[in-house]
C-alpha cells in the first residue's frame, strides 16, 4: 500500500476500525469474485443510456466522441438475483468486467454458484474477520497572483502558476479521489473553501454503506488537500476550484485481493456520476494471503482488474493518475497495479530539487512500456493534516495527486479554447512531451517533470506533437499541413501492413498500405473529430488514436 501514517495515530486508528467492523461485519466474511459470460438479455439499451450514465457522464463522452457501448451496461440483473438466490450477497458489481463479487459465510455454497450456466469462473479474494486476532503485518505507507505558502515549490517544479494566472484552476472539472478515508473532510478548515462553494460533490463507501468516510483513514484527506486545500498566505492545492467526489474503496485493517475489485466499483461509479480524472494513491500486488499475490510478470495492464479498469476508464474519456508506489528499495522494487495500466498518467516522486527518491518505484511494465509516466514533488511535500495543520510528509501517493491537479487545469483550458479537438491521448502527450527527460527517458524518472508552460506553448504555437509510448510505432503529426509521420519498428511486417484511420462510428474513412518504416501520410481529406489509427501486419493488429482540430 502506499499510505504513511503516524505510528501512534495508526494504532488508534486501527483500534477504532477493529470496534466498528465488529459491527459492519458480526461474522467472519469471505468474498468471491464472479466472471460473467455475458450480458444477454439485459432490461437496459444501448439506445438509452440516460438510464444508467448521468448527464455529465455522457457529455464527457459528448466532447470526446467516445461512443456507448456493451461495457457500459449494467451486469444482468437476472444473473444478480440468481447468485443472490443462492444464499450469498453480492456486494459490489463491475459492468466494465461483467463479473461481480460477492460476500458469504459459508464457502461451501461457491460451488453451487460455479454451476450457473451464465457463470464463467469464481475465484477466491480474501476474508474479513469479524474478531481480527492481531494487528495487520504491513503499516500502510507512503513514506505572482496566488499565494501558495508552503506549497510554492511543489506547484512551481512544474510551472502551475502560468495555467493559474491564465485563470485555468480546475474550475468546472470533476476529479474522482479514490482512497483509504478522508478524515475530517467535512469538518476541516482547510476545506471550508471546497464546502462553502458546493464543489464537495459527495462521498461514497465502497466497502459499507454503513462507514461514514469522514471518520475512516486520513490518507485521502492528506492527498485531497494537495489538490484543494486552502489556508491563505499558508497553502494553496493546485486545483484550487475544481470539484470533488471521494471514493472509498480502500479496506485499511488487511490486504486481499477484494479491494481490487473494489477499487474498480470506485471507477466505474466515478465515470457513471461523471468525473473527469481520477487520483488514485494505492496500489497492490502483495496480499495477507501469499497465494494471491501479483508477480512482476503480471505487470502488463492486462492481469489485474484494477488495471483493466483503469486502461478502459481512459477509453472512456476518463484521465487516470496513479501513484507509482513506494517500493524502489524493497524486495518488490517494481510499479504496481494499476500503475502498469496502459493509457493513464502513472507518477513517481522526486523532491523539489528534482532528484528522484529513492523509494520510488521502478519500471518498466513487463511489455516494455515506460513507467511511470511523468514525476512530481513526493518526497518531502507540503500538505494540510487531518487537524488542519501544514506538514510535510513523504510518498508517491502525494506526487500524483500534483500531476491530477495541475492535469485539471489543463483539461480546464482544452475544455475552453478546444472544445471537441482534446481526447485523454490528447490531454497526456502534451503533459509527457513537456517532460525533463522526453528524449531520453529511463525506469526510475520516466519521461521526467512537467512543465505545463511548455504544455500550453505546444498548444498554442507549436506545429508537431511526438507521440512515441508504443513500443511498435511513434507519431509525429504536423496540425498545419495536417501530416502524419508515422516510426515502425523491426517488429512490424511491411510487405504485409496496411493502416487504416477508424471515425468514432466505427467505420474506416481511410485505408493505405504501409511501404516503409517511415511513411508521410496526409489527412487533409479528414474532417475534424477523433480517429482511431489501425496498423495490421500478418500476426498484429495496433491501435492508436489521434485528434483532427479545425
Amino acid at each position: 500500500m502506499i499510505i504513511n501514517n503516524n505510528t501512534i495515530r495508526y494504532t488508534l486508528l486501527l483500534i477504532y476500525i477493529f470496534i466498528l467492523i465488529s459491527n459492519i461485519f458480526p461474522a467472519d466474511k469471505y468474498f468471491f469474485y464472479i466472471q460473467l459470460a455475458d450480458k444477454n438479455n439485459s432490461e437496459f439499451s444501448l439506445d438509452n443510456p440516460s438510464e444508467y450514465l448521468s448527464s455529465k457522464s455522457l457529455q464527457r463522452r459528448i466532447e470526446q466522441s467516445i461512443s456507448i457501448d456493451s461495457t457500459d451496461l449494467p451486469v444482468n440483473s437476472s444473473y444478480i438475483s440468481q447468485i443472490e438466490a443462492k444464499g450469498v450477497n453480492v456486494h459490489s458489481k463491475s459492468k466494465w468486467m461483467n463479473g461481480v463479487t460477492v460476500m458469504m459465510e459459508d464457502t461451501s455454497i461457491v460451488s453451487s454458484i460455479r454451476e450457473l450456466s451464465f457463470v464463467k469462473e469464481a475465484k477466491y479474494t480474501g476474508k474479513i474477520l469479524s474478531t481480527p486476532s492481531e494487528a495487520p503485518r504491513r503499516t500502510k505507507r507512503v513514506k505572482n497572483e496566488f499565494n501558495y505558502g508552503s506549497a510554492a515549490a511543489q506547484t512551481n517544479q512544474l510551472n502551475g502558476s502560468v495555467l493559474h494566472n491564465l485563470g485555468y484552476t480546475g474550475k468546472n472539472i470533476l476529479i474522482g479521489v479514490i482512497d483509504a478515508g478522508f478524515k475530517n473532510v467535512d469538518t476541516n478548515i482547510a476545506f471550508d473553501s471546497l464546502r462553502l462553494q458546493n464543489r464537495l460533490i459527495g462521498e461514497k463507501s465502497i466497502i459499507s454503506h454503513d462507514i461514514d468516510v469522514y471518520q475512516e483513514d486520513a490518507h485521502g484527506a492528506n492527498v485531497l488537500s494537495i489538490m484543494t486545500a486552502n489556508l491563505p498566505s499558508q497553502f494553496l492545492g493546485v486545483a484550487p476550484h475544481a470539484s470533488y467526489l471521494l471514493i472509498q474503496t480502500e479496506y485499511v485493517p488487511s490486504e486481499y485481493l477484494f479491494e481490487v475489485d473494489f477499487w474498480v466499483s470506485g471507477i466505474e461509479y466515478a465515470d457513471s456520476a461523471g468525473v473527469d480524472i481520477v487520483n488514485s494513491s494505492l496500489g497492490y500486488f502483495e496480499f495477507d494471503d501469499a497465494s494471491l499475490n501479483y508477480t512482476y510478470s503480471d505487470m502488463n495492464g492486462m492481469v489485474s482488474r484494477a488495471s483493466r479498469a483503469a486502461n478502459m476508464a481512459s477509453q472512456k474519456g476518463i484521465i487516470v493518475c496513479s501513484s507509482v508506489g513506494n517500493e524502489g528499495t524493497n524486495p518488490w522494487k517494481y510499479i504496481s497495479a494499476p500503475s502498469d495500466a496502459d493509457g493513464i498518467l502513472t507518477v513517481g516522486a522526486v523532491n523539489t530539487g528534482g532528484t528522484i527518491a529513492s523509494w520510488s518505484s521502478y519500471g518498466p511494465t513487463v511489455d516494455e512500456r515506460i513507467k511511470p509516466d511523468v514525476c512530481a514533488v513526493g518526497w518531502g511535500n507540503s500538505l494540510v493534516n487531518q487537524s488542519g495543520s501544514v506538514v510535510t510528509g513523504s510518498g508517491t501517493s502525494y506526487s500524483s495527486p500534483i500531476i491530477t491537479g495541475m492535469t485539471a487545469c489543463f483539461l480546464q483550458y482544452c475544455k475552453e479554447n478546444l472544445p471537441g479537438a482534446y481526447s485523454v491521448d490528447f490531454i497526456r502527450q502534451h503533459i509527457i512531451a513537456s517532460s525533463s527527460k522526453y528524449t531520453n527517458p529511463d525506469d526510475r524518472y520516466g519521461y521526467g517533470i512537467p512543465d505545463f508552460n511548455k504544455v500550453i506553448n505546444q498548444v498554442i504555437t507549436n506545429s508537431q506533437l511526438e507521440l512515441n509510448d508504443n513500443k511498435y510505432i511513434s507519431f509525429k503529426y504536423d496540425y498545419n499541413l495536417k501530416e502524419l509521420n508515422i516510426s515502425l519498428n523491426s517488429m512490424i511486417e511491411i510487405e504485409f501492413a496496411t493502416i487504416s484511420f477508424v471515425n468514432v462510428t466505427g467505420n474506416i474513412v481511410l485505408t493505405l498500405p504501409v511501404r516503409s518504416k517511415n511513411e508521410i501520410i496526409s489527412l487533409a481529406s479528414l474532417s475534424k473529430g477523433v480517429y482511431i489509427i489501425q496498423i495490421n501486419d500478418k500476426s498484429k493488429r495496433i491501435v492508436s488514436k489521434i485528434i483532427i482540430p479545425e
